[in-house]
């Protein structure tokens, strides 16, 4: 058998390693063009980013470190968990601890249940239904600060509303706003009848979007009442459920105008709440430790019942 020229093993392993080359080539452009289009999404998203870092990411980072120390003239002193421990072991702490908890599984349960039955009230098809809407979804447009201040007047001891019909019928004077066993309801009941409203127009528009043909073959069924709103209406609204408890939980934590004008955290800290302790320990009494430390402590809360919310309600969603 003749063996081949030398030309031609030439010509072969030239064509050989310029094959290999070809094929190294469109993955180097592959890496080169990724890397161009994520420096121009960067680019993009730079005058977004360089805000939510400077105002979002640094100061959380910053409030964490601040928990782990205390500030004593212009020195921050590394204390480690003190802070913390500090604020379950004080008396004032733990009371601020059980009023917010309370405060939130209570607001969290009248804003679902309330919601809901007021927005079946309300889709009700009753003849000047949307002028009986109005005294319920008005408050909605109202500042906090304008309706604790509305409050503040029907609650007074002597010339409030609440307390002339208590004694027209009767009843003795109440100071609602001065008693610790009457401050935290009085306080509740503001924050219900401002934002009992805002959850009703939320599943009032869920109950209008309900499919008719679903509805319709309930009632040929011969479906009772209590039936579909178990059966139908709980489970196709749940969507809404889903948002309304996130948003309420988030609302309750979050609302402290009313206790500002209403009460100061008063009677004895019977409405004083996790922020308003936070306003408390940074802004009149200074102590930027404890104060950084129940921030992490809410936030620690906040990210809590997030994924709670989303690991347990979200699986018992319909979209459909």
């Amino acid at each position: 058998m003749k063996p081949p020229a030398l030309g031609t093993e030439i010509v072969a392993g030239s064509s050989h390693v310029m094959g290999r080359a070809s094929q190294a080539r469109p993955k180097y452009y592959l890496f080169v063009k990724s890397l161009r289009q994520f420096a121009t999404a960067g680019m993009f998203l730079l005058p977004a980013l360089i805000p939510l870092a400077v105002f979002t990411l640094w100061p959380i980072i910053w409030v964490i470190w601040a928990s782990f120390h205390t500030l004593a003239g212009r020195e921050w002193t590394p204390v480690g968990l003190t802070n913390y421990l500090r604020f379950f072991s004080d008396p004032i702490g733990q009371r601020v601890l059980t009023n917010t908890l309370s405060y939130v599984s209570l607001s969290l349960v009248v804003s679902v249940a309330g919601g809901l039955l007021l927005a079946l009230l309300l889709n009700e098809p009753i003849r000047g239904m949307n002028i009986w809407r109005f005294p319920f979804l008005g408050p909605i447009a109202l500042p906090m600060v304008s309706v604790a201040s509305i409050w503040l007047f029907l609650y007074a001891p002597e010339i409030g509303l609440l307390n002339t019909i208590a004694r027209s019928v009767g009843f003795p004077r109440v100071n609602w706003l001065g008693d610790p066993r009457t401050a935290l309801p009085a306080i509740f009941v503001v924050y219900v009848w401002k934002q009992i409203g805002y959850f009703a127009l939320f599943y009032l528009a869920g109950l209008q979007a309900l499919p008719d043909d679903v509805m319709d073959a309930a009632k040929l069924d011969g479906a009772e009442r209590w039936s579909k709103l178990r059966y139908i209406v709980w489970p196709l609204v749940s969507p809404t459920t889903y948002f309304v408890s996130t948003i309420a939980t988030l609302n309750a934590l979050q609302l402290i105008d009313h206790i500002f004008v209403l009460t100061a955290g008063g009677p004895y800290y019977a409405t004083n709440m996790a922020l308003y302790y936070v306003y408390e320990q940074a802004f009149k009494f200074f102590k930027t430790g404890p104060a950084s430390a129940v921030t992490v402590l809410l936030l620690a809360v906040l990210l809590t019942l997030a994924i709670v919310q989303y690991a347990f309600l979200e699986r018992r969603v319909h979209y459909e």
